[in-house]
């Protein structure tokens, strides 16, 4: 009987034993949070991750010490800065540390009272040592953007040949019996050319320079003309051509004028053609130009400084005159033209005759800025003459470069250009760009290939005073030296001594061997956040039409050649491949994407060659709106000067590896903190929801 009561004991107890098991497991199950959702999951996960992000870079400890010394605007913007930087931007947030107020908080457009799935993580953290907090801060505050005007001068249109090597005007006595540049069965047709969009919808101003030249050894003169623009006229008669010089039975004259702005039509198509009269069979144009001034618009961050450096205008010719002085082989003659007055200056100089390799490898310095000068075996000739501008860059106190580029306005016969760079650490010059040396073509030596922007970014030192040279020339195969000139040329260089994110994407300088080239650049929109997307454009002096696509084949822009492209707007009003919204009010999706630019150039009789170009200042610029994140610092010691200087140095290093060297000591905010009073754990809560 004992043994029965000891049986039933034992099995009692089991029993009692899984009815305290059970009822456990009930009770357990009912205190686990409910599964909401995979949305809800996901916002736990944010919460316990961002928390562990900023556990782990102290961003918690230094917000408690604020708290703790009565700083509660510093703890809220500190913690306010890390979360925006962590969490997306669909997502809300409420901060609260210890009690503390007022806590950190933004409701993003989504009133906390009102949301109905809030995702919440908790974290108890350590109170730091007892000691002081230093912390270096280095312009913390976020950068906004600000609109900058800028007037922009471009050749619209420039002829660099003689008309007479072209059909029809080569046979059957020339100009006399084909009386209009823009000739089509007996009468004339439009030149078509582009006017870059302005922001204001006008032109500044514009002007045109005519040449005309007579081959004859025993009798000369210039023809009258009407240039007509639009269906606007502009008479020259015969005795205002004003005379430049002789050289064996060559007679030029050149002519200038303003003309009403009004008549260019920016962002369209605009046309020219030229009638002749009072010309004989030996008539002849070698050149034509067309420049304007108008105002484009962009954003860029506030804190970005621009500086442009105008170099002088230059504009004349030189051939040799070595006969009177045999012993002086490199002997030449020449003008100078003044591109505002019309006037003229003749020179002699005795040593004005350099080989290609000479100029090339010793970059004379005499003729820079005061005089043409005659190069032999130039690239796709014997002999050339030539100008060269040239301005100092001084980028001594820069800070990082965002964006750098020169603008060449060649004006006149000029057949090639070279840009270069000095850099004064190696006491050596870079070929920037060059007509001859093309990246994928290439055509008659790079003849006719005439960039109108350059891009300088690379080759500009920080801290180091740069120049630039701008050699332009025209190919003279046999008595013809013609006048070549540059007029309002100018570099342009942004930098900032603020860590912002300004990224730039350039293609390479390229002509092709028929009246179309095409290029990709490829691009990165590091972030949402990012505020606008330009392409800035670039082509050849007879561009004619400009298409931007996307690689997979989407349309943006197709129409005359632009100054710059608002690639978000187009964007968002037409394929959205980059953006959501609409072109007023659109948000950028990150990615890697890819343009295509297809330019199209006139025929060889309308701009002096039929190729087409592309120049390196074709690139796409993306900008941020605000500073990067992490411009700050913190360290923990025992007294308040080390940790002030640790969290100094630190902060050096930091913005030394993100690339930023040219630091402003104005821009620095260091700060200590008693860290001995904050309790040994304390209680964070972070909640998050998205509606």
């Amino acid at each position: 009987m004992d043994d029965r009561g000891f049986i039933f004991t034992a099995d009692a107890t089991l029993a009692l034993v899984i009815v305290i098991v059970f009822t456990a497991s009930i009770v357990a199950y009912s205190l686990l949070p409910v599964y909401q959702g995979p949305d809800h999951q996901h916002l736990q996960a944010l919460a316990d991750s961002a928390l562990a992000t900023m556990e782990e870079d102290g961003t918690l400890r230094d917000a408690a010490v604020y708290y703790a010394n009565n700083n509660s605007t510093a703890a809220e913007q500190l913690l306010t800065n890390s979360l925006n930087a962590i969490l997306p931007s669909d997502v809300s947030y409420k901060m609260t540390m210890d009690g503390y107020t007022p806590y950190a908080i933004n409701n993003r457009g989504r009133d906390y009272a009102l949301a109905t799935d809030i995702a919440t993580g908790v974290r108890v953290i350590s109170g730091p040592q007892e000691g002081w907090l230093g912390r270096s801060i280095y312009n913390i505050k976020e950068v906004g953007l600000v609109q900058q005007d800028t007037n922009v001068t471009t050749t619209l249109w420039n002829f660099h040949n003689w008309l007479t090597n072209f059909n029809p005007w080569r046979y059957n006595n020339h100009l006399a019996s084909y009386r209009y540049w823009g000739y089509d069965s007996g009468s004339y047709e439009d030149i078509s050319f582009s006017v870059p969009n302005s922001t204001t919808g006008t032109v500044n101003w514009a002007r045109f320079i005519l040449n005309s030249a007579d081959k004859t050894n025993w009798w000369y003169s210039p023809y009258s003309a009407n240039v007509n623009v639009n269906n606007h006229n502009y008479a020259v008669p015969e005795n205002q051509f004003q005379h430049l010089y002789d050289y064996s039975n060559y007679h030029f004259y050149n002519y200038q004028t303003l003309i009403n702005p009004t008549d260019l039509n920016p962002g369209t198509t605009n046309n020219l053609h030229i009638g002749y009269s009072d010309v004989s069979s030996t008539n002849d144009m070698a050149w034509f130009s067309l420049i304007a001034n108008y105002t484009v618009s962009m954003v860029v961050p506030q804190g970005v400084v621009t500086n442009t450096y105008y170099f002088q205008d230059l504009s004349g010719l030189a051939y040799p005159n070595p006969s009177s002085h045999p012993y002086r082989p490199n002997r030449v003659s020449g003008i100078v033209y003044n591109l505002l007055t019309g006037s003229t200056s003749s020179f002699t100089n005795n040593n004005g005759r350099y080989s290609w390799y000479d100029y090339v490898t010793y970059h004379p310095s005499d003729v820079v800025n005061t005089q043409p000068f005659v190069i032999t075996n130039p690239p796709g000739g014997s002999a050339a003459s030539a100008i060269a501008i040239e301005k100092e860059i001084d980028n001594t106190d820069t800070g990082t470069i965002k964006d750098a580029y020169v603008v060449i306005n060649p004006y006149g016969a000029v057949d090639g250009a070279m840009v270069e760079v000095y850099h004064p650490s190696s006491n050596s010059w870079e070929t920037v760009f060059r007509s001859d040396i093309n990246t994928q073509y290439g055509t008659d030596s790079g003849y006719g290939n005439l960039p109108g922007i350059i891009n300088l970014k690379d080759s500009m030192d920080r801290g180091r005073v740069n120049k630039v040279r701008i050699t332009v020339w025209d190919v003279a195969p046999s008595v013809d030296y013609d006048l070549v000139g540059l007029t309002n040329c100018y570099a342009v260089v942004s930098s900032s001594k603020l860590p912002i994110w300004w990224d730039e994407y350039s293609t390479d300088s390229d002509q092709s061997n028929t009246n179309q080239i095409q290029k990709n650049i490829e691009y990165t929109i590091r972030s949402n956040e990012t505020k606008e997307a330009y392409l800035f454009f670039s082509g050849g002096l007879d561009t004619k039409n400009v298409r931007v696509t996307y690689d997979s084949g989407e349309l943006l822009y197709n129409g005359a050649a632009p100054y710059l492209l608002n690639l978000g707007e187009l964007d968002a009003s037409g394929p959205q491949v980059m953006t959501n919204g609409t072109a007023a009010n659109h948000t950028y999706i990150p990615g890697n994407y890819t343009l295509r630019v297809t330019v199209t150039s006139g025929e060889g009789w309308e701009s002096g060659d039929g190729y087409a170009e592309i120049y390196s200042g074709t690139r796409v610029a993306v900008i941020y709106p605000a500073l990067e994140h992490a411009v700050w610092s913190s360290s923990y010691a025992p007294t308040a000067q080390q940790a002030v200087d640790e969290a100094y140095q630190l902060l050096i290093n930091q913005l030394h590896e993100q690339g930023f060297y040219d630091l402003d000591p104005d821009l620095f905010y260091n700060e200590s903190m008693y860290t001995g009073d904050l309790p040994n754990s304390i209680p964070v809560r972070l909640d998050l929801w998205t509606y």
